[in-house]
């Protein structure tokens, strides 16, 4: 099977990839079907990607890569909808917002994590109490180490495109003459 969207493009996938969210996710009840995979190469954030809204995409993280001691208690009624039964067969994802020209702001929904079931491919958002639904993600005395980290990398891309730029335009002076 295969979804064309403006995104990602042409994506391929296979019926059994599917996560089935049949309640549809807060504000996107239309959205019941999902695919999820990797953001990037090693990274802790992932894309949940609507297979029946193809504009619709969502970036997610594991929260328990983030918050270590964080737990989540799962309604018997959630679990039984899910058809939970053992622990090692569910995995959590949480939705992620980044303000844009912000990143060191962003942000995760604790209180409304999706829950999957890894062996049937169901999936449910719950909703919880006591968590965060604008929880940060880079503590407060990280953001300053970030964003040096993220303006150097940024200003090294940048050099390296001007590099490759200055060697491309010296080949074509030569090339010329």
């Amino acid at each position: 099977m295969e979804i064309h969207g403006t995104r990602f493009g042409v994506l391929e996938f296979n019926e059994d990839e599917i996560i089935v969210v049949e309640d549809g996710l807060l504000g996107f009840p239309l959205s019941k079907n999902f695919l999820l995979f990797p953001y990037g190469q090693d990274s802790s954030f992932f894309w949940l990607q609507s297979v029946d809204e193809v504009e619709i995409a969502f970036i997610v993280v594991n929260p328990f890569d983030f918050f270590a001691d964080l737990e989540f208690a799962i309604e018997d009624s959630d679990a039984e909808l899910l058809s939970l039964e053992r622990g090692e067969d569910v995995e959590i994802f949480s939705l992620v917002t980044i303000p844009e020209g912000r990143p060191e702001e962003m942000r995760t929904n604790l209180a409304g994590p999706v829950v999957v079931n890894t062996v049937n491919r169901k999936g449910k958002q719950v909703l919880l109490k006591g968590f965060s639904p604008r929880q940060p993600l880079i503590p407060g005395d990280m953001k300053a180490k970030y964003l040096r980290e993220t303006i150097n990398t940024i200003g090294k891309k940048k050099a390296a495109r001007r590099s490759r730029q200055d060697k491309k335009q010296s080949a074509q002076l030569a090339a010329a003459s």
